[in-house]
């Protein structure tokens, strides 16, 4: 068994007026013959913790070891770094001024900090825009609804100030729209259909039709701006407007269902406007001739009208005559002769008004399972056109009578205002239209033509007048 060793107690020497003091007690107590109990009685008046404290304290420095490299002197011999006094004694002073410099710099206002452009040749930019379109629109082809914020990456390229990189940037957004449009109208969620539970495919769906529909609309506000050039000279410029005029009709002859029409629509009346037949108010013109052959709804081509009419009417009809025979391209009810009524539905006739034949087929030969499979095929489809909101013979009808309404209002006006260069269109659009107008109007058209014809005979017996006065 180990035996611990016994702590060694320090002796404590009492202090001098102890000293004479105790032996005062000593001598009485042999006095009095009892060493023992003085002993004990001078133990007794001891402070030993208040000795203690008074004693002086001698504290030793302690050696920090040097962490700095040794040095080479001249002589080539290498000896340690001598680290001063000096040093140590203001390590507090110097973490105390550090503390305080810290926190002035907290509480400055951070510097801005402008950072210099990168000196990129021209050439090379335009090399990284193509790269950067190409990558962000194939991303967008292959998964839409994934790569939803491609198109907003796209419109930050076309936002360039060169216009090489504005042109491209204008032209993929075209193509990448053209592509990722749905046959459908997207409309605004409701506040009710905000907070509906609905499934993740659904909240992801929507997330990705509302992303399309800000940026699409976004584009049309950047073809907006290109088109209005106000610098005739600015050849770059010009180059810009006539690729974003470009796009404008392309997108109103390929997604013409989508939203915003109107804004596309606006695009191109207000190059039309213009009195100087150019490349781009040729091309303009041709779309919306083709934008109204092409419409089977009714609606389209009724905005369309709208817009030309009004335009018209705040240039107070000082515009080309062929804005005005674009009118002549409408499908209007002329077109529309075969309808269907409770008991009755019109049939199809040759130009000669002998009803055609339907041509008879080679009835095929199918088995159980194919019929079933036709039929539940036929209620699909059945189905699809119910969802896709199919425009009635009635509500297309309608639509057109409203077109109708507005163009012979303008017609009428021109009459009245006796503009010369639009006579020959509206006659025109006259002898197309006549026998579609309400017999109540007739009257007032042939007032305003019979006038028409006294004034141009006026003005003849004049000119004929005046060269017998010649004569």
């Amino acid at each position: 068994m180990v035996v611990a060793p016994v702590a060694k107690r320090r002796r404590l020497s009492p202090t001098e007026g102890a000293i004479w003091k105790s032996s005062l007690e000593i001598l009485e107590a042999k006095n009095n013959g009892s060493i023992q109990e003085a002993f004990f009685q001078r133990a007794a008046g001891w402070n030993l913790e208040q000795d203690y404290e008074q004693r002086p304290r001698h504290q030793e420095r302690k050696n920090k070891e040097n962490m700095r490299l040794p040095i080479k002197t001249a002589e080539g011999r290498i000896e340690p770094l001598q680290v001063g006094e000096f040093e140590e004694e203001d390590a507090e002073s110097r973490l105390e001024s550090e503390n305080e410099d810290t926190v002035e710099l907290q509480n400055r206002k951070p510097l801005e900090v402008v950072e210099e452009a990168p000196n990129v040749p021209l050439r090379q930019q335009i090399l990284d825009a193509k790269e950067e379109l190409a990558r962000i629109a194939s991303h967008i082809n292959e998964d839409p609804e994934e790569h939803a914020g491609g198109f907003r990456a796209l419109g930050q390229i076309a936002a360039s100030p060169y216009p090489t990189i504005k042109k491209l940037g204008l032209a993929t957004q075209l193509a990448v729209y053209k592509d990722a449009i749905p046959g459908y109208r997207i409309r605004p969620i409701a506040e009710a259909d905000q907070t509906e539970k609905v499934s993740k495919d659904v909240r992801r769906l929507r997330a990705y039709e509302q992303s399309l529909v800000s940026a699409y609309q976004a584009y049309l506000k950047d073809l907006s701006q290109c088109t209005n050039v106000r610098s005739k000279n600015d050849d770059a410029s010009a180059s810009v407007a006539t690729v974003a005029l470009s796009c404008a009709c392309a997108l109103l002859l390929a997604v013409p269902h989508f939203n915003f029409r109107g804004e596309v629509l606006k695009i191109l009346i207000t190059k039309l406007s213009s009195r100087k037949r150019d490349p781009d108010f040729v091309k303009c013109l041709e779309a919306i001739e083709t934008f109204f052959r092409n419409d089977e709804d009714g609606t389209p081509s009724l905005d369309a009208v709208s817009l030309i009419t009004r335009m018209m009417k705040a240039r107070n009809y000082q515009v080309d005559e062929s804005v005005l025979n674009t009118l002549l391209n409408l499908r209007l009810l002329s077109e529309f002769s075969s309808k269907a009524s409770q008991n009755h539905v019109d049939k199809p006739s040759d130009e000669n008004g002998t009803m055609v034949k339907k041509p008879k087929f080679k009835k095929e030969f199918r088995t159980k399972k194919q019929r079933k499979i036709m039929k539940e095929r036929k209620e699909v489809e059945k189905e699809f056109k119910e969802a896709d909101a199919i425009v009635s013979h009635e509500q297309r009808d309608k639509m057109q009578a409203e077109t109708l309404k507005l163009v012979f209002v303008t017609y009428f006006r021109i009459l009245k205002a006796r503009i010369p260069h639009l006579m020959g269109a509206v006659l025109e659009g006259l002898a197309k239209y006549a026998h579609l107008i309400n017999q109540d109007f007739f009257g007032d058209l042939l007032e305003a033509l019979k006038d028409l014809i006294n004034d141009a005979e006026a003005v003849s017996d004049q000119d004929d007048e005046r060269d017998d006065a010649d004569s």
